[in-house]
């Protein structure tokens, strides 16, 4: 794989053409923007994005994509058309600004084999009624709060057969970010999907949070991964995760980098930092750290 290196704009905390202008400093290739707070909060024309690539040119930096931030899973029904609004509204604007790449929230992929409905949460069982004082007592029938997780999985299909339909007609691709790198579950939506390009976005840091090791994760799915979000993390003694400062976590860089330099396929790998008091120092010294590993 090329290696690539961007950094997210909103990083640095600073009105975009600042965020440019700061992102030059660094030996990286390309800048990654945020098509709701960067490019859509801006209503810009079609002379607007023209003239914001030839800006980010101009600092010898090509634009990364456009993440498409969301509370809920792209298929998730509450705000869904308000969702699926932003997210053509970024399909429609991306080859513009010179780029194919479209980041969009997919979340936990669901159990396409599982047929049950999802019970509401603090709802009682029968396990939970005390049958020795009244022997002939039973929970009361559950309230369903949602489908089960197989036509949770038909409706994400759904969603993104059409989005990619649209993502093909305008020449972009569209990237799943997920919370689990489940190889069955991953194989099964993406041979659904026959629309458009549909690929995934592989993050170290999620592959931490979920116990599993990041270069074997990556391995098993490279042929699907179209972008790379370059995040480390912390797995704690509760089985939960943090993200923390690229370089202060449980990935093995020197040897993630490495696999990633063996796959094929040229893609973006955008250092990212999500959280914390000091993001734009953050990322700068991961972009430090991560070029002085790379092979």
């Amino acid at each position: 794989m090329a290696i690539r290196l961007a950094l997210a704009a909103e990083d640095f905390g600073q009105p975009l053409r600042q965020a440019v202008r700061q992102a030059a400093q660094f030996r990286v290739q390309g800048l990654r923007l945020n098509a709701r707070t960067e490019i859509g909060a801006a209503d810009l024309t079609d002379t607007g994005l023209r003239q914001l690539r030839h800006f980010v040119e101009e600092h010898q930096l090509k634009v990364a994509g456009l993440y498409c931030p969301s509370r809920h899973s792209v298929a998730d029904p509450q705000d869904l058309d308000r969702r699926l609004l932003m997210i053509r509204s970024a399909i429609e604007r991306v080859r513009r600004l010179g780029c194919t790449d479209v980041l969009i929230r997919a979340g936990r992929i669901p159990d396409p084999t599982a047929t049950a409905p999802q019970v509401a949460p603090g709802q009682p069982d029968n396990s939970q009624v005390d049958s020795l004082r009244n022997p002939f007592s039973f929970a009361p029938p559950p309230k369903l709060s949602q489908p089960g997780e197989a036509a949770q999985f038909e409706l994400l299909t759904q969603v993104l057969t059409d989005l990619a339909a649209v993502a093909n007609h305008r020449g972009a691709s569209l990237q799943l970010i997920v919370s689990d790198y489940d190889p069955a579950r991953i194989s099964a939506l993406l041979s659904q999907v026959t629309t458009g390009p549909v690929q995934l976005v592989f993050d170290p840091a999620v592959c931490i949070m979920a116990g599993r090791q990041p270069a074997h994760v990556f391995r098993s799915l490279y042929q699907s991964v179209g972008y790379v979000r370059l995040r480390d993390a912390q797995r704690d003694v509760d089985g939960a995760g943090v993200e923390v400062p690229c370089g202060d976590g449980a990935v093995d860089w020197q040897e993630l980098l490495a696999v990633l330099a063996e796959a094929v396929q040229p893609a973006w790998m955008c250092v990212e930092r999500t959280g914390g008091d000091q993001r734009a120092a953050d990322a700068a010294t991961a972009v430090r750290r991560l070029q002085s590993l790379l092979p």
